[in-house]
């Protein structure tokens, strides 16, 4: 997304993956060259990036943008910031879940975070662990999964065989964001009142409250009302995670109060505030 000097978007362009972390660096600069074909020529550009954990991964990045816009001057923060500067004025705590989750929060010029970690050690309550209770549901006795869960399944894997299920799920490249996408099926079984889903919900919104429980002791104990905004996919279209991570991050909080609200924007928009702020520095 670009945007000229009285902040009207002038260019928008999208391609696939680019997690800088795990994302092959070729298909990283092809799907970057993609989004940015056509664009014009920025003074400021700031990225967003996920997996964007150490300095060398923070030096690729700014490598391959220095490539695709040369004579800019380039930002590079984690994704997780450019979500919080997404969030409204006022807001204290930003809790991301997509296929990962993160808790963050800023403090003077630093972001700290909690959380995340990834799949294999963490990302509680996020999109990837529902998806994934889903397909454990599915796979342990797939004649009684519903039809939501069935036609999910379905979509994703294009067969219903719990054999050719796990054998792609091992060799997908990126099985975080497939099993993720199986997420929309706890929500529909949830509704229903199928009892795996009602255990996934209240497991995983109480997981994703801890982090954030512990996050506001860190950095907001003295609060005693924090503002909470909620920014992923995973909140979207689902009251009812919404409303199960709000219970229990109040009891868990108590007797500090959290004012939870959803993002209004993408945190693209976060990233294009941080590439103006840039333009004020200079």
């Amino acid at each position: 997304m670009a945007a000229d000097a009285t902040g009207t978007i002038i260019y928008q362009g999208q391609s696939g993956a680019a997690n800088i972390a795990s994302t092959p660096e070729s298909r990283i600069r092809r799907n970057l060259s993609t989004a940015a074909n056509g664009c014009p020529k920025p003074n400021f550009v700031c990225a967003g990036f996920a997996g964007l954990i150490n300095q060398s991964t923070r030096e690729r990045a700014l490598e391959i943008l220095g490539e695709i816009f040369p004579g800019s001057k380039i930002q590079v923060e984690p994704d997780f910031t450019a979500a919080y500067f997404a969030c409204p004025e006022g807001t204290d705590i930003c809790v991301i879940s997509g296929t990962g989750s993160l808790v963050c929060s800023r403090h003077g010029d630093e972001m700290k975070k909690s959380g995340g970690a990834g799949y294999l050690l963490g990302d509680e309550g996020s999109a990837f662990q529902f998806g994934r209770d889903a397909l454990r549901q599915f796979l342990a006795d797939p004649s009684s999964a519903s039809t939501a869960l069935q036609t999910s399944i379905q979509q994703q894997f294009g067969t219903l065989d719990p054999g050719d299920i796990v054998a792609q799920t091992y060799r997908a490249p990126g099985p975080a964001s497939l099993i993720a996408k199986l997420s929309k099926a706890v929500v529909a079984d949830f509704r229903d009142g199928a009892e795996y889903a009602q255990r996934s919900v209240d497991r995983q919104t109480e997981a994703l409250a801890e982090v954030t429980a512990r996050h506001y002791r860190k950095w907001f104990s003295q609060a005693e009302v924090v503002n909470v905004c909620l920014a992923g996919g995973a909140w979207k279209g689902s009251t009812e995670i919404r409303a199960a991570f709000e219970a229990h991050l109040n009891r868990l909080i108590s007797p500090a109060v959290a004012n939870v609200s959803r993002i209004e924007k993408p945190p693209l928009h976060g990233a294009l505030t941080l590439a103006f702020m840039m333009d004020q520095r200079n």
